[in-house]
Parts: C-alpha cells; sequence; structure tokens
C-alpha cells in the first residue's frame, strides 16, 4: 500500500510523509476549533483529559513504532549479511573452480561470471521491484549439473571436487535465505494499527484548547516528527526496495576484484592468439644475437616476432595489460616481443622466464597456466599458453598479465 515511498528519494518521499501528517494535523485543527470547540470544551476539566490520553497513547503508540522500527532494521541488517555472506562463498566457489583441468575450469568460471553479471545487470533490478527472475535458477542449476559431470582422475581431484561441492551448497543456503527476502516486509496488520494509531494521535493533538499559535507549533511538530518515524519504517520494511536497501555491491566487488580480472585475461589471451596465428603457424628458423646472447628466431608465417611490437603494444592499448611472446631456447623460454619494462624503462626483451614460475611447469607440460607469477622481482596475475607449430611441438609461449597491486615480491 506505500510501495510508492520507493519510487522517490528518501529526502523527498519522508518529505511527503511530514507534510502529510502536518497537513492533516493543521485541517483537524481548523475544524475542531471552527464548529466543535465549543460543544467539546465546555467544561475546562477537558483540556487536562485530552493531555492525560494523549501522553499515554503516544507512550504506546511509541513503543509500538520502536519495535517495529528496531525489527524492520534488524531485517535489513539480517539480508544485508545474507548479501554478503552469498558473495563471499560466491568468490570462494569460484577460486575453487580455478584448480579444475580444463576444459571444465574455463566452462565452469564462464558460467559463474556470467551468472554474476546476471545477478547485478537483470536480476537485482527486478528484485528491487518484488520479483524474482526464474532464469537465475536455471542458470545456476546448469552450473550444478555441470560440476556434477566431472569426474575426478587422481585423489587431489577427489579433495578438490569435495570442498567445491561443499562450497557450492553453502552458496546455494545463503542464495535461498536471500530470495527468502525478497517479498519479506512487515504483515498488514500491523500497518493497520498504525494507520489507525496515527489517526488518534493526530485526533488528540486537534482536541487541544490552547492559544492558536501554540497549538499549530506544538501540533505539527509533534506530528511532523511522526510522519518521520513512520517513513523511516516504511523505507526499511522491504530489504531489496527503496534507497535504503540491500544493494548489489558486494557482487559488484567479487566480480571487479575476483572475476574481472582473469576474464580480461582471458579475452587478452583470445586477441593475441588470434592476432599472432593470423600471420600463419608458428616455427622457429635461425638465431639472432640480443645482448651477446644468441636467440632462436620465432616466426608466424612469413612474420618474425622477435623486437615485432605491433601485436603486443595493442594488447596493452585495447585492455591495458601487458604481453609478451617467448620463444623456446633449449630448456629455457626468451623474450623475443614484450612490452613489459625492466628497472631502466627499457623493454625487456631477451630476458628469460624465471625458473621459479608455476607456470614454467605447466608449459613443459604443454598446459597454460593462470594465476600469480614473478616477473623480474615484482608478481603479476598472469596468463600463459604454449606455442606449438604444426608438429605439435612447443616452440614458444604466449603470456599476458598485469602488475598485481601493491606487489614488491
Amino acid at each position: 500500500m506505500y510501495y510508492w515511498v520507493y519510487d522517490y528519494s528518501p529526502f523527498v518521499s519522508g518529505s511527503i510523509f511530514v507534510i502529510g501528517f502536518m497537513f492533516t494535523t493543521f485541517l483537524l485543527i481548523y475544524l475542531f476549533r471552527r464548529f466543535l470547540r465549543p460543544i467539546f470544551h465546555k467544561n475546562t476539566q477537558n483540556n487536562e483529559m485530552v493531555s492525560l490520553m494523549l501522553s499515554s497513547f503516544l507512550g504506546l503508540y511509541a513503543l509500538l513504532l520502536g519495535l517495529l522500527a528496531v525489527a524492520a532494521y534488524q531485517n535489513l541488517t539480517d539480508v544485508t549479511s545474507v548479501v554478503s555472506d552469498e558473495a563471499s562463498s560466491l568468490g570462494a566457489l569460484y577460486r575453487d573452480v580455478q584448480a579444475y583441468p580444463e576444459p571444465t575450469k574455463t566452462l565452469l568460471q564462464n558460467e559463474l561470471r556470467d551468472y554474476v553479471r546476471f545477478t547485478i545487470d537483470r536480476a537485482w533490478p527486478e528484485q528491487q521491484k518484488g520479483r524474482i527472475l526464474e532464469e537465475g535458477t536455471h542458470r545456476i542449476t546448469r552450473f550444478a549439473q555441470d560440476l556434477t559431470n566431472f569426474t575426478p582422475s587422481s585423489k587431489r581431484e577427489e579433495i578438490l571436487h569435495a570442498e567445491a561441492y561443499r562450497q557450492f551448497n553453502q552458496y546455494q543456503e545463503h542464495r535461498s535465505a536471500r530470495l527468502g527476502n525478497v517479498s519479506t516486509q512487515i504483515p498488514a496488520v500491523f500497518w493497520a494499527v498504525v494507520l489507525i494509531g496515527s489517526i488518534i494521535a493526530i485526533t488528540l493533538l486537534a482536541l487541544f484548547d490552547i492559544e492558536i499559535v501554540a497549538h499549530f507549533c506544538m501540533a505539527g511538530l509533534t506530528s511532523g516528527f511522526l510522519g518521520l518515524v513512520i517513513f523511516l519504517v516504511a523505507a526499511m520494511d522491504n530489504p531489496f526496495r527503496g534507497s535504503v536497501s540491500v544493494s548489489s555491491s558486494p557482487f559488484e566487488d567479487i566480480y571487479q576484484s575476483i572475476m574481472l580480472p582473469e576474464d580480461s585475461i582471458l579475452r587478452s589471451m583470445s586477441i593475441l592468439l588470434t592476432e599472432s596465428y593470423k600471420y600463419g603457424n608458428a616455427r622457429i628458423e635461425g638465431d639472432e644475437f640480443v645482448d651477446g646472447k644468441k636467440v632462436p628466431i620465432l616466426l608466424f608465417g612469413k612474420t618474425r616476432m622477435n623486437r615485432f611490437y605491433n601485436i603486443v603494444d595493442n594488447i596493452t592499448a585495447n585492455s591495458g595489460l601487458v604481453a609478451t611472446l617467448f620463444v623456446k631456447s633449449d630448456d629455457d623460454f626468451i623474450r623475443v616481443t614484450t612490452n613489459i619494462k625492466k628497472d631502466d624503462g627499457s623493454r625487456a626483451v631477451g630476458t628469460l622466464l624465471d625458473v621459479k614460475s608455476p607456470a614454467l611447469k605447466s608449459i613443459r607440460e604443454g598446459k597454460p597456466y593462470y594465476g600469480d607469477a614473478p616477473i623480474l622481482n615484482k608478481t603479476y596475475v598472469t596468463g600463459y599458453e604454449p606455442i606449438k607449430n604444426e608438429k605439435a611441438e612447443i616452440v614458444g609461449i604466449f603470456f599476458v598479465g598485469f602488475l598485481k597491486p601493491e606487489s614488491n615480491q
């Protein structure tokens, strides 16, 4: 009955309540003094009785409004905690599936990213209108099916799979709690009592027989504050509606801090692969000297990649990420084109992939690596993919990444 409250800013809605209550009070005072005062105040003791009734009634009414305000605020706080816990468990689940083997890892992470964007962009606005989109349930059900379809092939994967399942079940509990609160509100019978109580309070205020200016001032201030308190309860009543409501910021934080960086890396890696292979297949042919060291020449088709900066610089221009192409030299991998800078500001061409890098083991096994890795004594959030020739032999590495904030490894 009061959903219009959520269509305006708190200032506008609160002002409407205050002005409405004050106007009603002033109107009743005018009508009473014009038509009923001679009859009602024949006995001077009536004014004392009105004062006694008003003080007693306002005490009880204030208790009711106070309890409702506390209940509404507590519910708002509880739902805020539920949403925060849901986002945290979703972030933990995303981290768990990072350790899954390909292609399951990419499939599950893409589904979680898409689900979070759906929740923020589409489900939350509808939720603020009191509606729940069934598409969210369909998306999370599809994720559950893909998670179930994964068959662990080692003891490590069994432990990982069990932990992911536990985290997913925990997330489901938080999600159910959130959706259960979408339509939560103070029962209509309570609002009926509040409405009746406000009418009685305003009527008793109007029945006073005092000097007219003082009457308007005291009754107006009291009724105005009464309207403001009722507005406050109404504004907090539905935890997902209006300006005083639970926001999707916990989901935004999880997406921005965990999902978006990796999504940017995956997209940039896809572009790097596409831009490289459009020149042709990869191969090594001949050598050249770089900083006094003999370095193999990496080619895609007929295009030499050594010191060919167009591709890596385009990645940085489009996404802000840095990029590198490595060439395989015996057991090492050497940067032949890159926009990672050394301490002196020059490109790190000719430097080796750190032997302590966790990516090295994965690349030597012909597998990609995505995660944190040390680069020139700093920690980067990275993506590495092996470069293979026509015989499926590893001849180099694709790399994209960005410097981890406050990194000083």
